[in-house]
């Protein structure tokens, strides 16, 4: 699944960005992994910004998955970062943050999706939501930004193996800081 934000039909610019979401199997085994890239090897101070933040929800969400958490309440632990990360973005405002009981509260216009999803024999396995993640189950770590009005979306995904002791990063070595990544797209050139 290759996703762009842009006129819908219309060739990638100068200027826009692709986000790949690259599913691969190995030994019957599936992983899923995502980066948002700028199509000319820089990003832009706006595009570099909702990168950089969602960058830190992941962080955020790495340090807050553990064994035993439920995929529910890890999701729920990570949202206050993520609306700090909006309101800096000038997408929230205070007044729309930190409304535990809103049944459709003003960050999912910017993140739709959930936090990270089983791995194993399918791209999206099967886990409960409910139950404590085990260890030795493998999980996606995915925040994004997705902003419309700006034809703007960034989501960085990486694989994660649950440990006793925490967890193994599976795409550790994969280029995920903006500026490793723009260093390697102009590397070339």
């Amino acid at each position: 699944c290759i996703l762009h934000y842009n006129d819908n039909d219309k060739p990638l610019r100068n200027g826009d960005l692709l986000l790949l979401d690259v599913g691969a199997e190995y030994a019957g085994y599936a992983s899923d992994l995502s980066r948002t890239i700028p199509v000319n090897g820089r990003y832009t101070a706006r595009q570099r910004a909702v990168y950089d933040a969602v960058l830190r929800v992941q962080r955020v969400a790495y340090s807050t998955l553990k064994r035993g958490i439920s995929l529910m309440d890890w999701h729920k632990s990570v949202i206050p970062a993520m609306e700090q990360e909006l309101l800096q973005l000038g997408l929230l405002k205070p007044t729309q943050i930190g409304i535990a009981d809103d049944p459709n509260p003003a960050f999912r216009q910017f993140y739709m999706h959930g936090l990270g999803h089983y791995l194993g024999l399918n791209v999206h396995d099967v886990g409960s939501r409910w139950e404590p993640i085990p260890v030795g189950a493998v999980l996606t770590i995915e925040p994004g930004i997705y902003i419309r009005a700006e034809g703007l979306g960034v989501r960085i995904e990486n694989d994660v193996l649950v440990t006793e002791d925490g967890l193994v990063d599976l795409m550790g070595d994969i280029p995920v800081e903006a500026e490793h990544i723009e260093d390697l797209m102009n590397s070339g050139r």
